[in-house]
């Protein structure tokens, strides 16, 4: 079968009830609250039967395995395709793309007037303000009221349009009753508007005299109050105090959007979600490509917001410093816990550890009681003794039918009506140790020795300038990477770290001093946006792509090296590149780079977009790995690991410890480690 090539639809569906507080008053609302929640993507379930539960002013983070539908389910709730959704609730998403398709549409604008452009109820205030002062200043205005008219009528419609199309029985009923109402007056506004164009081509004088003057008064009183409201003239001032806290400097800010990378576009984006109000942000992987700096910064900002906040990121330690609620997707249900991400983990492993020792208890227990029914069978046998039998076969049956958990889900002493109603076999419930997911496991094979010695890669007196800078980027910069060695390059954004990772594989040349690179070497490099390239293959599958990018290799030998990391089945074949999460693009794109294994590996945040236990998985493979690695990243742990040999868990192995550098203020220096660098930050 072929994978269909059209684009990836998201059907989602919620319980509707006729007393839904979110519907018959919409006025209020501030929070969401949906049951009976699904959820599926080309066919693949996402969520079944689940509630989605988000409650006014909390800050809830949301985690899960890579491609287990975390972004979906975000774009589900801000595309508000589930009935139940308020039609006041203000909803914002900044996701992993960032908006990188309007981005490319506005490239003549600068940073700052892009963030405050990115204020669209603003925005459309202005409009609005311009063409009604224009209509009331002036007797022949009628046709920049009009405008107006049919704008609002335009939008009023696409709202009932979407809600009509998402209610059923008699909520549906009424939606199509208020579209039909909406068609009509986007129809007598269109007649207007015709109106308006007649009266200006037969060059008639003066407006009808409909009393249309009022209303635009009126209008424009309201218009001038919703700017006030929203803070209209402060609002430039804002955008630069955000942008400035995301690491953008002044030029920067006043610079044109197009000489942005895809990192700084990401960043850019957000200071948009940080600046337009809201009911509901949500924000999918919003530390993606930050320096510690700046996700300090992010901390803070996010941990002042009053709004209801949904995160999801690789982070852990990001999300423990915001989070108050934990919400798990797993097995195709949301579970919800109080607390951090660790925190909850930290629970479920305690919990989990007390149902092992009860069921061992009980276990010993029923071992004892069945000995003594055995020993009392044999001797009621012996004597011949009816009465004795019975009692014995009495203990056997209270054995069978009231062995069990001896507290209820809450602590308390077990009691059968209250907490095990219905019908059942037995008379106690069973003790469940939930069994944890399964580790991620990735094969990272490791290349032959190499027939010749000699450095890698050395870099001999090196200097930077690129064309029309006023100063070099660094100089006299000397850094050698031995056979099987490890390199970090760390520091802040924009210093020149992938710069670096670019002159060693050879894509920019230097502009004094040389790179000096063993003939032999076998290299490859991922990016910071390898992941985000496969979008341009979206209508391949990963077996497809995968095949015709390593060449020379068969279906079922693809298929496995696939599977060896993550992309089993359908994920394979059936999918398409386009409906991947980020972190399985990034596995993919990694899978590519190493099935054929080099002799220098260059990461350049690779661990991006990553879960926490695939990040955990590739520290593991890399720290195995016997060939050299150069390493870019603001992942403190995963560099502590890759590159300075620590261990992940007591007793491991000894592994290759390298030299980490900091890059900072055009030099490139030995620092001792990530440690010290996250202390001087």
């Amino acid at each position: 079968m072929t994978p269909s090539t059209s684009t990836p639809k998201i059907v989602a569906t919620a319980q509707q009830s006729r007393f839904d507080s979110a519907l018959t008053d919409p006025t209020s609302i501030s929070e969401l609250e949906l049951f009976t929640v699904n959820i599926a993507i080309d066919q693949l379930e996402i969520l079944v039967d689940t509630e989605i539960r988000f409650k006014d002013g909390i800050k809830y983070a949301l985690v899960g395995p890579n491609g287990s539908g975390k972004s979906t389910i975000l774009r589900a709730i801000a595309d508000r395709l589930f009935a139940g959704t308020p039609e006041s609730l203000r909803i914002v998403l900044i996701d992993q793309n960032a908006g990188l398709g309007e981005i490319e549409n506005t490239q003549a604008e600068t940073v700052l007037q892009h963030v405050v452009n990115g204020h669209r109820e603003r925005a459309r205030a202005l409009r609005e303000l311009d063409l009604l002062s224009r209509a009331v200043s002036s007797a022949a205005g009628f046709g920049e009221y009009q405008q107006v008219v049919l704008s609002r009528a335009t939008a009023e419609l696409e709202l009932r349009r979407r809600n009509a199309t998402r209610r059923s029985g008699a909520r549906g009923k009424e939606a199509r009753a208020e579209e039909i109402k909406a068609e009509e007056a986007l129809k007598a506004a269109e007649e207007g508007w015709g109106s308006a164009i007649l009266r200006l081509t037969s060059r008639l004088h003066g407006p009808p005299t409909d009393g249309w003057e009022m209303t635009a008064n009126e209008m424009l009183l309201d218009v001038q109050m919703t700017l006030e409201l929203l803070g209209s003239d402060t609002l430039e001032q804002e955008a630069r105090r955000i942008l400035r806290g995301l690491g953008f400097s002044s030029s920067r800010i006043e610079g044109p959007v197009k000489v942005l990378s895809g990192g700084w576009k990401s960043r850019m984006a957000l200071a948009v979600g940080l600046l337009v109000p809201s009911d509901l942000l949500l924000l999918d992987e919003p530390s993606n490509f930050m320096d510690l700096e700046t996700l300090k910064f992010l901390e803070l900002r996010l941990s002042e917001l009053d709004q209801t906040l949904v995160i999801t990121s690789h982070d852990q330690a990001f999300l423990d410093n915001i989070a108050e609620r934990t919400v798990v997707l797993r097995r195709k249900k949301l579970l919800y816990f109080e607390g951090t991400p660790s925190s909850m983990q930290d629970a479920e492993m305690k919990k989990r550890l007390n149902r092992i020792k009860t069921q061992a208890a009980l276990d010993k227990k029923k071992e004892h009681v069945q000995q003594g029914i055995i020993d009392s069978r044999r001797r009621a046998k012996a004597s011949g003794d009816d009465k004795r039998m019975k009692t014995v076969v009495s203990k056997q049956k209270k054995l069978d039918e009231r062995w069990g958990d001896e507290r209820s889900a809450n602590g308390f002493r077990f009691k059968l009506n209250r907490d095990f109603a219905g019908y059942h076999t037995s008379n106690r419930a069973e003790v469940v140790i939930e069994e944890p997911d399964p580790p991620v496991v990735l094969k990272l094979p490791s290349p032959p020795a190499m027939r010749t010695k000699g450095s890698l890669v050395h870099l001999d007196n090196l200097c930077v300038k690129f064309k029309g800078a006023s100063k070099q980027l660094f100089a006299d910069v000397n850094v050698t990477v031995e056979q099987g060695g490890r390199c970090a390059f760390v520091g802040k954004n924009g210093q020149g770290k992938t710069t670096l990772a670019r002159l060693i594989v050879g894509d920019i040349v230097p502009s004094i001093g040389s790179v000096i690179r063993h003939p032999t070497m076998k290299m490859e490099y991922y990016t910071q946006h390898s992941a985000d390239k496969l979008t341009e293959s979206g209508e391949d599958t990963p077996l497809a792509w995968f095949m015709a990018k390593v060449g020379q290799v068969s279906e079922g030998e693809a298929r496995s090296f696939l599977g060896s990391w993550g992309l089993h089945g359908q994920n394979a074949s059936r999918t398409l590149i386009s409906a991947l999460s980020g972190g399985q693009k990034v596995r993919l794109a990694l899978a590519a780079l190493v099935f054929t294994p080099p002799d220098l590996l260059v990461l350049d945040e690779v661990t991006t977009h990553l879960d926490a236990g695939t990040i955990r998985a590739l520290a593991i493979a890399l720290r195995s790995f016997s060939g050299a690695i150069i390493l870019i990243t603001h992942d403190r742990w995963f560099s502590k690991v890759v590159v300075e040999g620590m261990e992940i868990e007591e007793g491991d192995e000894a592994a290759p410890t390298g030299q980490t550098f900091l890059v900072e203020k055009g030099t490139v220096r030995l620092v001792a480690g990530m440690k010290k660098r996250a202390k001087r930050l």
